[in-house]
């Protein structure tokens, strides 16, 4: 599996990959309403594109012609904004490869923390991976509650230390 800077390119695989995810993954934890009103937008390639463009936006992938392995991406703040895993490819180790990226790159950036928005499915991945859940929070999206975690850890301060 190859990581990778995701390129305006990626958009369309990386909006596929968001709406299979949360339609066969998240639907477990989440109301057809709220899967309905999370996955909207996913065509929505100019935001995927600026997204790509100001986030340090990594892919991970096998073949550049089969669909994405997984996605992620981190702010210059320390926000994780996203981390997607395709759902044929969930519990082989992919977002912890995604995740570390991250911690490396946000180590190179000189951050002190990363904090995200975890979904009740996600909650657990980032609590194996030292993330605490710094409050419950409803978020809304096109007008529905979705229920969902500030979760933050702290940032290793070497590449090196950032297993874990």
């Amino acid at each position: 599996m190859l990581l990778r800077r995701a390129t305006a390119a990626d958009a369309p695989r990386i909006g596929q990959l968001f709406y299979d995810t949360i339609t066969q993954v998240n639907c477990a934890d989440y109301t057809a309403a709220q899967v309905a009103a999370w996955r909207g937008g996913w065509q929505n390639l100019p935001g995927w594109e600026a997204k790509i463009g100001s986030q340090h936006f990594l892919v991970a992938e096998d073949d550049a012609t089969r669909p994405l392995s997984g996605f992620a991406s981190l702010a210059a703040d320390g926000y994780l904004d996203f981390l997607f895993v395709n759902t044929r490819h969930q519990r082989r180790g992919i977002a912890g490869q995604l995740l570390l990226a991250l911690l490396d790159h946000a180590t190179h950036l000189g951050l002190a923390s990363l904090y995200t928005d975890a979904s009740v499915t996600a909650r657990p991945f980032f609590n194996h991976y030292g993330f605490t859940v710094e409050r419950e929070q409803q978020m809304v999206v096109r007008g529905v509650e979705l229920p969902n975690y500030r979760m933050v850890r702290s940032v290793p301060l070497s590449p090196a230390s950032s297993s874990k």
